[in-house]
């Protein structure tokens, strides 16, 4: 019964629960310097194809703004960054191309190899960046 009672009372005083269970992470903006221009080479998924281009990174807020020169198209995405990895979501831009992902790892600051696929494909794809704008 006196059980009953206090998970009521938690339920009815406003702040009750709030004082027992912890506080929520709050999201801060990424601390990494991972900005900048790199050079790209990768292969397509499941084709013995190679590619090579070039890629522009810029922080926005909380997220990173990714965006790819791969021949004569361009791909704009969005990324988190978590745990020394950059996840991205992306599309082509004005070919109605499929939407794709891409993890990449991220070390001192650098963004390195990465795999990707596109939505509906059932092989990955890889990517290798290396900064063009730093020694």
């Amino acid at each position: 019964m006196k059980a009953t009672l206090l998970a009521l009372a938690v339920l009815l005083v406003p702040g009750a629960a709030a004082a027992q269970s912890p506080e929520p992470p709050t999201a801060r903006p990424p601390q990494s310097t991972i900005e900048g221009r790199y050079r790209v080479e990768g292969r397509i998924p499941g084709q013995d194809r190679n590619y090579d281009g070039e890629a522009v990174v810029k922080r926005t807020g909380q997220t990173f703004t990714v965006a790819w020169r791969i021949g004569n198209s361009t791909h704009v995405g969005t990324g988190i960054l978590l745990d020394n990895k950059l996840t991205v979501v992306y599309q082509a831009v004005g070919s109605g191309g499929r939407p794709g992902i891409v993890i990449f790892d991220v070390r001192d600051d650098r963004i390195g190899e990465g795999v990707w696929t596109e939505l509906g494909l059932q092989a990955v794809g890889t990517e290798n960046w290396t900064a063009a704008d730093r020694p």
